[in-house]
């Protein structure tokens, strides 16, 4: 009998741990590296090559529902309070299909205007119809050292992507920032519709 409950307690535990693994939802206590899939059962969250820890996390509503809304920042696994600004920065924002969030975010373009009108910046916008569009940009802005990338998928759900680089990392002339921009677009946007992709090509630029 004791033999009987310990299978059963060890299966359950197996099938708890099982879920956890699998389960979409960010935290603080995870490290990730690669692609985040299925995150929050919407979508697929790209990474920068290294290991990566959630630094903020927001969330509101229920996942099961589609009235939830998720914004997440994340810095290099080894990054402390000390030393995190001088690191690479990647923010997410996911945007269920029945929250307002979702609703008020369909009505702008988050690549118009602020510093991606700096001289120089890539912008494309792709309209798909009212509310559902494609849109990314990028911005070198030299006083912060940073190349600033945006990317948004809009259609049932939103998606936004950012991604700040600093550019003591990496290759800055104006041929790199638009090699740069053009292969973060093509991999990110693979990334978020299907999971395929990878910002490994990133490493090719990096010179420290």
């Amino acid at each position: 009998m004791k033999t009987l409950i310990k299978t059963i307690a060890t299966g359950l535990l197996a099938t708890f741990i099982t879920f956890s693994a699998s389960s979409a939802e960010l935290n603080e206590v995870e490290i990730y590296e690669g692609t985040i899939k299925g995150a929050y059962s919407v979508t697929n969250l790209p990474l920068l090559p290294g290991n990566w820890k959630v630094d903020d996390l927001e969330k509101s509503g229920s996942i099961n529902s589609g009235n939830f809304y998720v914004y997440v920042t994340m810095i290099p696994a080894g990054a402390d309070d000390a030393t995190r600004r001088y690191n690479d920065i990647i923010f997410y924002a996911i945007l269920g299909s029945k929250s307002e969030e979702t609703s008020y975010r369909k009505t702008f373009y988050g690549c118009e205007g602020g510093f991606y009108s700096l001289e120089g910046s890539i912008i494309k916008i792709d309209s798909r119809g009212s509310g559902n569009f494609e849109e990314y940009c990028n911005a070198h802005q030299t006083e912060f050292q940073s190349f600033n990338y945006f990317f948004t998928d809009c259609s049932d759900v939103c998606v936004e992507v950012g991604i700040n680089l600093d550019t003591n990392n990496y290759k800055n002339d104006r041929k790199s920032f638009e090699e740069i921009t053009e292969l973060l677009s093509e991999n990110v946007r693979k990334i978020v519709r299907s999971g395929n992709g990878s910002l490994d090509f990133l490493n090719d630029y990096r010179i420290n």
